[in-house]
């Protein structure tokens, strides 16, 4: 069973133990947390926080089964060095349409890597875990997240006001989706080719 694609230098591979240094290291950042409605946090915390989802990855890596929890680490393929992670979250009651998430570490901001995490979602989803929909979402103020969702076809839904309170300043939710019937099938093929 796949566990890693490449796409270039980029290594996008099922978050195991050993990533969660890298991982709690980058969402410990005021900087990479300031849209999020989650962070900075202690980097203990983000470790048992995700501790019990890796274990689950990596108990159904082992029964050669695509696990049930769709977390990410990306890496440069070249050197190992962390990019970030992105993940697909299943949204409750609702079979196939996941929630897409994706964090890029500050010092690799501005190279592209955001809108290449939410491509391989995309490829993820609709390739290998036949989603039907992929619903994304940033603070209003995030028009770095916001551009990166729409280079990857997402549409603009809707705007949920005062959603999130994240210190002590309100942010308004943006909403965005994707269907599987939205990426020409030429698009999907090209994908699975891209993230070999």
């Amino acid at each position: 069973m796949k566990t890693k694609w490449i796409k270039d230098d980029i290594s996008f591979s099922y978050c195991v133990e050993a990533d969660l240094k890298d991982i709690a290291s980058m969402l410990s950042k005021e900087s990479v947390c300031k849209y999020m409605f989650f962070g900075p946090n202690k980097e203990e915390d983000t470790v048992v926080y995700f501790s019990p989802l890796v274990k689950s990855i990596e108990d159904s890596l082992k029964e050669d089964k695509i696990p049930d929890c769709h977390i990410f680490s990306i890496r440069k393929n070249s050197t190992g060095e962390s990019i970030g992670q992105c993940a697909l979250l299943p949204i409750e009651f609702t079979n196939g349409n996941y929630l897409i998430g994706y964090q890029i570490d500050d010092t690799q901001w501005k190279k592209g890597y955001g809108t290449t995490a939410c491509d391989f979602l995309v490829h993820y989803a609709f390739n290998v875990i036949d989603a039907f929909r992929l619903t994304g979402d940033c603070a209003r103020d995030n028009s770095g997240s916001e551009k990166v969702m729409i280079r990857s076809g997402f549409q603009s839904e809707c705007i949920q006001r005062k959603y999130w309170l994240v210190g002590e300043k309100y942010f308004d939710r943006m909403l965005f989706s994707l269907l599987k019937e939205d990426v020409p099938e030429s698009r999907l093929k090209e994908l699975n080719y891209i993230y070999r």
